[in-house]
């Protein structure tokens, strides 16, 4: 996940899923690390939604409440909304992303990630997937 790591990973035809992390319905992973969580976009997505060519993510010291938008994603293909899974505040916003979106789709789990959120106390996240559930989650959206 972070440069000088191992990735442990399954994978779903050319799609890779690290183990190391917990993914959304919506198809965000998310680490959780030292009071941070991470947010980026699966590998699954960047690669059914095409070309990345728009990122909008909030300011430092924003809010963020779980299935709340906190940004907007502009790829080849559609333009779709990112929702918070989470309660906390943003505590880094990865501008490089916003000035190089390909980033999404060349470096998903790395340089391409959305925001890092200070997770509240007392404060959970909802229904994040492990990545076997996730697993089976892109099988049966595969099969629609």
């Amino acid at each position: 996940m972070w440069i000088g790591e191992k990735l442990q990973l399954m994978q779903f035809e050319d799609v890779n899923i690290p183990e190391d992390l917990n993914y959304t319905r919506k198809h965000l992973w998310v680490k959780i690390r030292d009071g941070l969580c991470t947010l980026g976009w699966t590998d699954y997505i960047q690669k059914s939604a095409g070309d990345v060519n728009y990122v909008e993510l909030p300011p430092k010291g924003a809010a963020m409440e779980v299935d709340q938008d906190f940004g907007t994603i502009e790829t080849s293909k559609w333009v779709d909304r990112l929702y918070s899974p989470i309660d906390g505040q943003v505590m880094a916003v990865n501008n490089e992303v916003i000035k190089n979106p390909e980033l999404v789709n060349k470096a998903p789990f790395t340089q391409g990630w959305f925001v890092r959120v200070g997770i509240q106390s007392g404060t959970g996240s909802h229904g994040l997937m492990s990545p076997v559930e996730y697993l089976d989650y892109i099988k049966t959206c595969e099969e629609q």
